[in-house]
C-alpha cells in the first residue's frame, strides 16, 4: 500500500466514473496515524442520488481494498467514499476474553467514531475520528470540485449532514457502520460480516442488545446485512440468531441465500451465501478474497441490492390547511388566502424540495423527509377540486398533483 502526500486522479475509461486516491494528511495535517489514502468515486454522467455512500474496512483494512463496492456505488449514482481510519485492533479483541464488560464494545467504536475519550482500550483524539477523517475529506472534495456537490454532505464545516448518507463497513467497519445507524439518522447502514459478541456471558454488546441505551436514531428499517454461512470469523449462527434480530432485522423477511437467485431477494433485509471461497470471511466485500465470473465480482448484484431504493420516490398523499399553525377544515371558497398554509404529506422530499399551487413555486419550509409546509398564492380560496398543488425536488422530479 503507498501512502500519497498529493491527490491521486484516477479515470475509468470505459465509463465517467472518476476516482482518486487522497491521503488523509493532505485533508488535515492534525491527522496523524493510519495515513494510507481514502478512496473516493463519482460518475459524472449519471443523475446523481444527491446521498453518500461512506464505507469502512475491517481491522488493518484500508480504503483501497474495497474499490469494487465503492465503483458499484458510484455507478448507481451515489458519491462514494472508502475512508482510511484507526483500525488496527479488532474491537471483539479488544472487549472479549474473559471480559464481561458489555458496554466496553460500544466505548471502544464511540471513541474511534467521533474522538471523544471513552476507554483506555484505545487512543484516537478528534483529528484521527471517523467523522473529523470524513468531515475533511469533504471539505477537500467541495473545494477542489465545486460542480460535484460534495459540501451537500456537509451541514456545515463540522458537522455532517448524515440524513444522506449511507454507511456501510466489513468486519469491524460493519460494526461501525452499525453504531453510527444507532447515534445518527442515516439513509442507510449495510453491514458486511460484522458482530459485536460477548464470549464470557454469550451475550450481544449492549449498544446492539439494548437499542434504547443509545439515540436509537434510525429505525429498524434503515439496517441491512450480509454475511457469508461458514464465515471464519463470525459465527453465523449466532449472528442470524442473536445479532439481526436485535437490529430488527427478522420483520423485514426472512434470511436468503443469495446462491442461485436473484434480486430482490424477497425484499428481505437478511443475506448470506454458501459459496465456495477462499476466505469467506473476506469474499463478501474484499476486492482480494471476491469470487468472479467474467471479471465481474459474483456478489455484485447483491450489493446493488442492498444500495437500491435507497431514494424515496417522490409523491405527496395528503394536504392539510393550517391557520396560526393548527390544522383547520378546507377554508370556505372566497376567503382570503393570506390566513392560511398547508401541510403536505408524502415521499422523497429533499432539502430543495419546493412546493408548486397552480405551477407558481412557493417559499416552501421543509419539515423533513415526509412533510412538508408552504403559503397559498395571493388571492381568494377557489372552488373545491379546483386548484392544484405539487412538489419539485432538486434534480427536476415532479410529484403527482393533488387537487384541492
Amino acid at each position: 500500500i503507498f501512502v500519497f502526500v498529493f491527490c491521486l486522479f484516477l479515470q475509468e475509461l470505459h465509463a465517467q466514473r472518476q476516482s482518486y486516491l487522497i491521503a488523509p494528511q493532505t485533508t488535515d495535517p492534525s491527522i496523524s496515524t493510519n495515513l494510507n489514502n481514502h478512496y473516493v468515486s463519482i460518475n459524472r454522467g449519471l443523475t446523481p442520488k444527491n446521498q453518500l455512500f461512506v464505507f469502512l474496512p475491517g481491522t488493518g483494512g484500508v480504503a483501497i481494498n474495497q474499490r469494487e463496492i465503492n465503483h458499484t456505488a458510484a455507478d448507481l449514482g451515489f458519491h462514494a467514499a472508502n475512508l482510511t481510519y484507526p483500525n488496527d485492533e479488532a474491537v471483539n479483541s479488544l472487549c472479549g476474553g474473559f471480559s464481561t464488560d458489555l458496554d466496553c464494545y460500544g466505548n471502544v467504536r464511540l471513541e474511534t467514531k467521533d474522538g471523544t475519550d471513552r476507554t483506555a482500550l484505545v487512543t484516537v483524539n478528534r483529528a484521527n475520528s471517523i467523522e473529523n477523517r470524513l468531515i475533511k475529506v469533504l471539505i477537500y472534495l467541495r473545494d477542489q470540485f465545486p460542480a460535484d456537490n460534495w459540501g451537500q454532505f456537509l451541514i456545515d464545516n463540522t458537522t455532517i449532514n448524515w440524513s444522506k448518507i449511507v454507511v456501510s463497513g466489513h468486519s469491524q467497519g460493519g460494526g461501525h457502520a452499525g453504531i453510527i445507524g444507532r447515534y445518527h439518522s442515516v439513509v442507510r447502514v449495510i453491514m458486511f460480516a460484522a458482530m459485536d459478541f460477548n464470549g464470557a456471558t454469550q451475550s450481544p454488546a449492549n449498544w446492539i442488545a439494548l437499542p434504547n441505551s443509545t439515540p436509537n436514531a434510525s429505525s429498524t428499517d434503515k439496517f441491512w446485512a450480509f454475511s457469508h454461512q461458514q464465515d471464519e470469523q463470525v459465527n453465523f449462527s449466532i449472528l442470524s440468531t442473536r445479532i439481526w434480530p436485535a437490529y430488527g432485522l427478522p420483520p423485514f423477511g426472512s434470511i436468503l441465500n443469495v446462491d442461485g437467485a436473484s434480486p430482490p431477494y424477497g425484499n428481505t433485509h437478511s443475506l448470506t451465501s454458501d459459496r465456495v471461497c477462499d476466505n469467506f470471511h473476506g469474499c463478501v466485500v474484499v476486492d482480494a478474497r471476491l469470487v468472479r465470473e467474467n471479471g465481474i465480482p459474483v456478489y455484485k448484484p447483491v450489493w446493488e441490492y442492498l444500495l437500491s431504493n435507497t431514494v424515496s420516490p417522490l409523491g405527496l398523499t395528503s394536504i392539510e390547511f393550517l391557520r396560526a399553525g393548527s390544522a383547520v377544515s378546507r377554508p370556505p371558497v372566497g376567503i382570503s388566502t393570506k390566513y392560511f398554509r398547508v401541510r403536505l404529506q408524502g415521499s422523497g422530499f429533499d432539502a430543495n424540495s419546493r412546493v408548486l399551487v397552480n405551477g407558481i413555486e412557493m417559499e416552501t419550509e421543509i419539515v423533513n423527509v415526509n412533510e412538508l409546509r408552504s403559503g397559498l398564492p395571493p388571492g381568494k380560496i377557489g372552488r373545491v377540486g379546483g386548484s392544484a398543488i405539487q412538489v419539485r425536488n432538486q434534480g427536476g422530479a415532479i410529484s403527482n398533483i393533488l387537487p384541492f
